[in-house]
């Protein structure tokens, strides 16, 4: 099973396949063979992408990563892109931008900011009929089958561990009747009175199995796997991924010096 961060870098790679053409065929359709010169300008002077000068980006769009990819768009929205997408769409690429800020630099991704980027993504990328959308909602099923498939199966198990308290509590109660009823008529006439108290003990006895079985709760801790974040835990909780941060709302300013050079490019 793949984290969380596996499944943001898979998404941004997705993004970034989808959106080439589209981009490329818009930036065309409006600057002609000056596409590349236009595209240039969206990037300040000085910043850098791979090593290199924004204003060196390359001739080839198969080279653009989704950073420069989704800046184009952000900047060059009233001039190209809302032509053929609206407002909606570009609050879709504000957030992938904030989203692929904080992938670059190493940020923590919990199920909500996943499954966000990829309905996110998968909206965009429908928007533009982009031939990989398929790629992402195979990738949200997976996600939601890992997220709530564990709370069902834990459900289900909490539920025939119920049954089974019941089903051996009413054992023991029938079990118990039997006892209670026969001893005094069995000892009776050996015992006498006495014969009372070890009936007494008997139902105690068994009243006592009744009320430890209707109260038993299997333990389910131990050291094992997080399955999100893949670390040691030794509880039911995982204390690295309730420790992990949300999404916050700063994340959407989209000031260039939060896009600085990030260490690696989706493919």
């Amino acid at each position: 099973m793949n984290s969380f961060q596996d499944n943001v870098t898979t998404a941004l790679d997705t993004l970034t396949a989808g959106l080439r053409p589209f981009v490329h065929s818009q930036l065309r359709s409006v600057h002609g063979d000056k596409w590349i010169a236009e595209a240039r300008k969206s990037f300040s002077k000085g910043r850098s992408q791979n090593g290199r000068s924004h204003t060196e980006l390359d001739d080839d769009i198969e080279t653009w990563d989704a950073h420069a990819l989704l800046t184009v768009m952000w900047d060059q929205w009233n001039s190209v892109f809302r032509r053929k997408l609206n407002l909606f769409e570009r609050s879709l690429v504000a957030e992938l931008r904030a989203f692929r800020n904080r992938w670059a630099h190493q940020g923590e991704f919990n199920f909500d900011d996943t499954y966000r980027l990829l309905d996110s993504v998968q909206r965009l990328l429908s928007r533009i009929h982009a031939a990989n959308v398929g790629l992402i909602s195979e990738l949200k099923f997976e996600l939601l089958r890992e997220e709530f498939g564990e709370a069902i199966n834990s459900a289900a198990l909490e539920a025939d561990n119920n049954r089974e308290r019941w089903v051996v509590s009413f054992v023991y109660l029938m079990c118990g009747s039997v006892f209670v009823c026969l001893f005094p008529m069995t000892f009776d006439t050996i015992l006498g009175n006495l014969v009372w108290g070890p009936t007494i003990a008997i139902a105690m006895g068994f009243g006592y199995l009744i009320y430890k079985r209707i109260k038993y709760r299997p333990i389910q801790v131990g050291p094992h796997e997080c399955r999100r974040c893949r670390r040691i835990i030794y509880g039911t909780n995982c204390p690295y991924c309730e420790s992990a941060s949300v999404f916050d709302s700063h994340e959407f300013k989209l000031a260039d010096a939060e896009e600085s050079e990030r260490p690696r490019v989706p493919r």
